[in-house]
């Protein structure tokens, strides 16, 4: 592999790294289900390990997608204010959209190994469903913090259970990290210390966050290698609950609904046109086959 060809792959994997930590940042987006669809979710979970000879190993494309996720991520709490606060309708519909789109590629992966899915699989699903419903009505919207007020002890471990609960949300395709920040009621402070730049906010989350992904990444690793229907059952679960939570309120049919409408149609058709190059390479590498 040349030099070009690698900085290539590098700049491919920063640009799906940005995906992910934007998808994490919006509440209702699962940056885990945007890793499904940039194709690096199999990968990442595998990567992220406490092996440490492996860590090493998997570092040229770790470091890639991990400046494209603070890239993202930064970029999206800078610019989600504006945003949300002047165009909340067009805004939500379209994340609404790339959630509703990333539904068939989901569902091909669930059904890469075995044609047809198990009919014992249909718990995974309505679990994941039933979570994702319970958690709809969970939020009261509240905050944990006193605006403006000292960072206190209680605080920084506070802010280190929430990286860790947060984490392990964010790799977990379907589930929105931010959504489960929003219900602890930690989300605003979060997207105002990254946008701030309040460094001690941020080392005591980010502290709580690598434990979560280091723990949660072995599990579902797992879980994919011995389940991987069930656990994408699941995951199709998750992702058809995270739709109510996306939709906006106070909808109406006025110029910004419709431009949202549009939006959200734009939305839905990234995912599908992304995932069309993969497979027309698949069906060439069975046509080969046979």
């Amino acid at each position: 592999m040349n030099f070009f060809t690698k900085a290539k792959d590098s700049i491919f994997l920063v640009l799906k790294g940005a995906a992910v930590g934007i998808g994490n940042a919006i509440p209702g987006v699962s940056g885990g289900t945007i890793a499904v669809v940039t194709k690096i979710f199999d990968r990442l979970i595998e990567a992220i390990t406490p092996n440490i000879k492996k860590l090493i190993k998997n570092l040229p494309f770790l470091i890639p997608v991990g400046i494209g996720m603070v890239i993202g991520i930064f970029l999206t709490a800078v610019a989600l204010d504006y945003l949300f606060e002047t165009y909340n309708v067009p805004t939500q519909l379209f994340f609404m959209g790339l959630i509703v789109g990333s539904l068939p590629t989901v569902m091909h992966e669930c059904k890469k190994e075995r044609s047809r899915i198990s009919p014992i699989n249909l718990i995974p699903f309505l679990v994941g469903l039933a979570f994702m419903i319970f958690l709809l009505f969970a939020s009261d919207g509240g905050s944990m913090f006193t605006e403006g007020a000292a960072l206190t002890l209680r605080d920084v471990l506070v802010y280190i259970v929430m990286g860790f609960i947060a984490a392990v949300a964010m790799i977990i395709p379907g589930v929105s990290g931010s959504m489960i920040m929003k219900i602890f009621g930690v989300y605003d402070s979060i997207i105002g210390a990254v946008s701030g730049l309040e460094f001690p906010v941020l080392l005591s989350f980010g502290a709580g966050a690598v434990i979560g992904i280091f723990a949660a990444s072995g599990i579902i690793n797992a879980l994919m290698k011995r389940f991987r229907q069930g656990v994408y059952c699941l995951i199709i679960g998750l992702i058809v609950g995270s739709v109510p939570h996306i939709f906006p309120a106070g909808f109406r049919f006025d110029a910004q609904g419709i431009v949202g409408i549009v939006l959200l149609l734009v939305g839905a058709a990234i995912p599908i046109l992304m995932e069309l190059p993969s497979r027309k390479s698949e069906k060439e590498a069975q046509s080969a086959e046979s």
